[in-house]
């Protein structure tokens, strides 16, 4: 059953962590997408301990630990990654409409955790 939760987490962050990273894709600070998802979730776990405590902020914590996971994860693999020195810095027709349907998923996401809480 913790499986829920920790799925919740690691889909809400890797959310999180593309729309922050279609965002930096301009600018070559890559390293920024996974600071916010990090700081998110550090916010998440914290607010989990101190808000709600207890048994209930367990869950709310666990979905925090997706956030930051992924954020560990993400910094590994595009920190690594070789930057484009031809691309130019606009975005392409499926950046920006993945701008607009990231947010759409993240608040579906979020409407559904909370509807099976």
């Amino acid at each position: 059953m913790i499986f829920v939760p920790i799925g919740i987490g690691l889909i809400l962050g890797f959310l999180l962590f593309s729309f922050i990273y279609i965002l930096t894709k301009r600018s070559e600070k890559r390293y920024i997408a996974s600071v916010v998802t990090a700081f998110s979730g550090i916010v998440i776990i914290v607010a989990s301990i101190l808000l709600l405590g207890g048994f209930e902020g367990m869950g709310f914590g666990i979905i925090g630990i997706g956030f930051v996971v992924i954020a560990i994860a993400g910094l590994f693999v595009f920190l690594f990654k070789p930057v484009d020195q031809h691309h130019t810095h606009q975005l392409s027709v499926k950046d920006k409409r993945n701008l607009m349907g990231i947010p759409a998923v993240f608040v579906l996401v979020v409407l559904f955790t909370f509807f099976i809480s």
